[in-house]
């Protein structure tokens, strides 16, 4: 019995170790917070579960506290021992940069503006934008695709990997966070998102709009957001997921809008730093909250991330400060990548419009819910009815 038991630990564990390898796993880069033990012990975990190597750990020193860095201590504490970090590894090695439970999130910029900590370090070596603090980004960073909704034009299928291997590619990086209001809510993201990886993300897709039929919104300002998340709704009914559109002013949660149970997908809007509590996450579920202060504080408060996280969320994506419509996160062209096998690391920055801005992604973002893609979106010619830009 004991020998029996014992093989069966060991094939356990050695398919987990198989389960765990990733072909990207030595292009990510985990930073921790020195003086801060549960921020190491997040960053073991993570690289144990997805085979990190242990040179790929950085170490930084910021003050532990919940209020924005100022300019001098992001450089001081932050910038330049990743860049450090980042030469000792490789800097055009490197596509992923993982904080592993670390504050702060945010910078107050010399002109008084707030911002995501993580997307100054996206941009790291300032060869997307060299001003310190914009008060708005003059230009689209060079891996987003210039998607049109309404027109269903969709630029090709193009991995993080392979933008960055191209002549004349910017060093510009996807960054991520695992945190949560408690270490093991940040493990747990890597769990799911392995478990899903293996056993498949199932459930419900959920688009929560506001401004009732599509057939009366313009496809400009607000109403972008809305061809946005209705053509999410048809691109997820296309790869077989039951959809919810919701079209009511009122949130998922608030009649006469519905719940969202069993939610695998998610995309909606909008209460300002609120979450409805109208929902129930499967394992791998994927969401996010089109507001201002979405991820104001990923540990706690009212904010839709913080409490999605606490609910059981494996990804999620948000603003610190206003971003202003345009550069949020858009769910078709998010929800599009993934369906392709894409990871989520590539397609949320891939669908970002603006580096050195407001948003944080949290999670894990070598996670591909769907390594072999969804059809029709996978294959040689992935859905006629899309018009693809080559």
């Amino acid at each position: 019995m004991t020998k029996i038991f014992l093989l069966t630990v060991l094939m356990a564990a050695s398919g987990l170790q198989a389960r765990a390898q990733n072909p990207l796993a030595p292009r990510v880069l985990v930073v921790f917070d020195r003086h801060v033990k549960d921020s190491l012990n997040v960053a073991n975990h993570y690289l144990a579960s997805r085979g990190i190597a242990k040179s790929n750990l950085c170490a930084v020193t910021p003050p532990e506290t919940v209020t924005q860095l100022t300019w001098l201590q992001y450089v001081s504490s932050i910038k330049t021992p990743i860049q450090k970090c980042l030469n000792f590894v490789g800097p055009n090695q490197v596509l992923y940069i993982v904080l592993s439970y670390v504050r702060p999130f945010s910078i107050l910029g010399q002109n008084g503006k707030v911002y995501a900590l993580d997307q100054y370090v996206a941009d790291i070596w300032d060869e997307y934008s060299t001003t310190d603090a914009n008060p708005y980004p003059k230009q689209t960073h060079p891996y987003f695709a210039e998607n049109r909704a309404q027109a269903n034009v969709y630029q090709r299928f193009l991995s993080f990997a392979d933008y960055r291997a191209q002549s004349g590619a910017l060093r510009i990086y996807s960054v991520w966070r695992l945190d949560g209001a408690t270490p093991a809510l940040a493990n747990g993201m890597v769990d799911k998102a392995l478990s899903a990886e293996t056993k498949g993300l199932s459930g419900q897709a959920c688009f929560d709009r506001q401004f009732g039929a599509i057939t009366g919104v313009s496809d400009t300002s607000y109403g972008a957001y809305e061809w946005d998340l209705h053509l999410a709704a048809t691109l997820a009914a296309q790869a077989g997921f039951s959809v919810t559109e919701d079209q009511n002013s009122q949130e998922f949660g608030t009649l006469p809008a519905p719940n969202c149970p069993n939610a695998a997908i998610y995309a909606g809007w909008y209460s300002l730093n609120h979450y409805n509590d109208a929902f129930t996450w499967n394992t791998g579920a994927i969401g996010f909250h089109l507001d201002s202060l979405s991820a104001m504080d990923p540990r706690g408060g009212t904010n839709w991330s913080a409490n999605a996280i606490q609910k059981g969320i494996t990804i999620t994506s948000g603003a610190v400060s206003e971003p202003y419509v345009t550069a949020l996160s858009h769910p078709d062209g998010v929800f599009l990548h993934l369906f392709r096998g894409g990871n989520v690391g590539d397609a949320f920055l891939r669908n970002s419009r603006w580096l050195k801005w407001m948003t944080v992604n949290i999670g894990d973002p070598l996670y591909r819910p769907f390594p072999g893609g969804l059809a029709p979106f996978n294959g040689q010619t992935p859905l006629s009815s899309l018009a693809i830009v080559q």
